[in-house]
């Protein structure tokens, strides 16, 4: 089949816009750390005591820590070492705070 006698529109959406954009509808009025690929670092989570749902985490790209305050997301946050676990990040309140890379 030939797609170009279709008329239609693409366009590429980032990794990071989807992020935003679900962060804003989901947990607009929380405080989370998203931490990317957690089936490629599920030992290095697990040692760490990271609560998962072991059900849907084999499907999962992201998986979603909620904490009580913006302070205690940090520390769990840098808690996570980009060097030897995935990349994390920090959202409070629908916005982008911080992530785990030092800087």
């Amino acid at each position: 089949m030939n797609l170009d006698k279709i008329n239609h529109i693409s366009y590429a959406v980032s990794h990071k816009e989807l992020i935003s954009i679900w962060v804003d509808l989901y947990f607009r009025t929380e405080h989370i750390v998203i931490i990317h690929d957690p089936m490629t670092h599920i030992d290095y989570l697990r040692a760490l005591d990271i609560e998962m749902d072991d059900l849907n985490l084999y499907e999962s790209k992201l998986l979603v820590s909620h904490l009580v305050d913006l302070e205690d997301a940090i520390d769990f946050c840098n808690g996570i070492c980009h060097k030897e676990g995935p990349y994390a990040e920090v959202w409070s309140l629908g916005d982008w705070i911080t992530d785990n890379i030092e800087k």
